[in-house]
């Protein structure tokens, strides 16, 4: 018959020496999770943040080993920083970081060749024979205990195990001090870490026969760190500076699987964040960031979506755009007549003041709704914008326009000489809407080219495209024709 095996809760006492320290032994100082202030958390779109907070602590004179628990399972250790703000006399000289385990069988294996005692129970669960063994063998339903001069496999006892041994059940960063004296107050510690990131995503709802319409911008967080942040202040940072982070990808991978089976449902503990509670960007380096101007507690395996910014009276004009065949003079045009060429609608507005903006907009996904009849919103496309500093333009594609279209035809071609030769275009726009419109129709040519006539004047766009802007009257047509020489 097999024999099952439960393994009694384990407390884990701290280390008493780091690697690389000296053999004696430090006073070992455990800083509580619980009292953790001043924390604030700089998030950018890369999937890493910094991470800082206080701990208070009471340094002896001379060497101590302060215990952090509560960090990150991702944190990179070589980014960690000590400080001891207001305190000169005490600075760290080492530190380690302990990743813990995350099952019975991964703390059991830390035992190999060590002592344990089995503990065995009656049917009413109340403790009874004891033995001490050496554990031999820790894998997943295999184990096997040595007791004197016999095996014990699979016991159907309770494993109990010493908790002094310096091995470590939970994520945890310790620090070797030195103080010249005795000193109660502040110790900093900032890192690196990944598993915590953000991203902006805007909404924008156009009102049909109006210029003005709203724009909101949030930001999204997402917590995978494997620890809580409590009443924290937090900046999100709009851009991707360089960085080098040694991340422990086995435990990430681990952490990612466990969370995707057993993540938290963000409703049953919100972060506590409001709509409007944004400052004004403020430069970081080269980068910007957008503070949030109260605090939050950003929970592990959530994600929470807070307004950043918004304005009801973005000024937009509407764009219609349609792309020409192109035409070379060793390809020649390719141009079926009956073929329609759909306009693509587009949206450009200035990241401006004056437009009801003016803040630098981090990158992220637009959507663009407009109001049915019924006042509902209908989704009607989406795009991407990058990074825009103040007063930068932005122009969105959103999608193909159902009743603005043209119909392209090569009427005429002549032999000039041997390097040149002349393409009479007529184009005519449909316009089938109940309001005129102004399309922009767009061609591109694969040599040089001149035009020799054009009944609407164009511009070039580049050294490839030329461009003609057109007004079309509701329910009606308009008629283009150009000659262009290639050479």
């Amino acid at each position: 018959m097999s024999r099952a095996f439960t393994t009694a809760p384990i407390a884990i006492l701290a280390l008493t020496a780091l690697n690389g320290c000296t053999a004696a032994r430090a006073q070992e100082i455990k800083a509580d999770k619980d009292l953790r202030e001043g924390i604030e958390l700089t998030v950018y779109t890369q999937n890493f943040a910094l991470v800082s907070e206080n701990r208070s602590v009471q340094l002896p004179e001379g060497e101590s080993t302060v215990q952090l628990t509560g960090v990150s399972r991702m944190l990179d250790q070589s980014s960690v920083v000590f400080s001891f703000p207001g305190n000169p006399v005490a600075h760290a000289t080492s530190s380690t970081y302990d990743l813990g385990m995350d099952s019975s069988g991964e703390l059991l294996s830390r035992f190999l060749g060590q002592k344990i005692t089995l503990v065995y129970r009656g049917e009413d669960g109340r403790a009874g024979e004891r033995q001490e063994g050496i554990l031999e063998v820790a894998q997943p339903g295999n184990i096997v205990v040595r007791v004197g001069e016999k095996y014990i496999v699979n016991p159907s006892a309770t494993i109990e195990a010493p908790a002094n041994t310096g091995i470590v059940t939970i994520p945890q960063l310790s620090a070797r001090v030195k103080a010249d004296k005795k000193a109660t107050g502040a110790m900093n510690v900032a890192y690196l870490t990944e598993g915590l990131s953000w991203m902006a995503d805007y909404t924008l709802t156009l009102a049909p026969g109006s210029s003005d319409v709203g724009m909101e911008c949030w930001a999204t967080i997402q917590n995978q760190s494997g620890a809580d942040y409590p009443n924290a202040k937090i900046k999100f940072v709009a851009g991707a500076p360089n960085r080098s982070v040694s991340a422990a990808r086995k435990r990430k991978e681990l952490f990612e699987s466990e969370s995707k089976a057993g993540a938290v449902p963000a409703a049953e503990s919100p972060m506590e964040l409001s709509a409007n509670g944004f400052a004004d960007a403020e430069a970081v380096g080269e980068l910007y960031a957008f503070p949030y101007e109260s605090t939050a507690t950003v929970r592990q395996n959530q994600t929470n979506r807070v307004l950043m910014m918004n304005s009801d009276e973005v000024t937009v004009e509407r764009d219609y755009a349609i792309s020409l065949p192109t035409v070379s003079r060793w390809y020649g045009a390719n141009i079926d007549p009956s073929d329609r060429h759909q306009a693509k609608l587009g949206l450009n507005f200035s990241n401006s003041a004056e437009s009801g903006l003016g803040q630098p907009l981090p990158t992220g996904a637009i959507r663009v709704y407009e109001s049915s009849k019924s006042g509902a919103p209908v989704y009607i496309g989406a795009a991407h914008i990058g990074n825009t500093p103040k007063d930068g333009k932005i122009h969105l594609t959103l999608s193909d326009v159902f009743d603005v279209y043209a119909n392209a035809n090569l009427i005429k071609k002549r032999a000039i000489n041997k390097k040149q030769s002349e393409y009479t275009f007529e184009v005519v726009i449909h316009n089938e809407k109940k309001d005129a419109v102004d399309v922009r129709l767009v061609q591109t040519f694969y040599d040089n080219f001149t035009f020799s006539a054009q009944s609407v004047k164009g511009k070039k766009l580049g050294s490839e495209q030329q461009e003609w802007t057109v007004n079309v009257p509701a329910g009606g047509e308009v008629k283009l024709t150009y000659s262009v020489i290639l050479s």
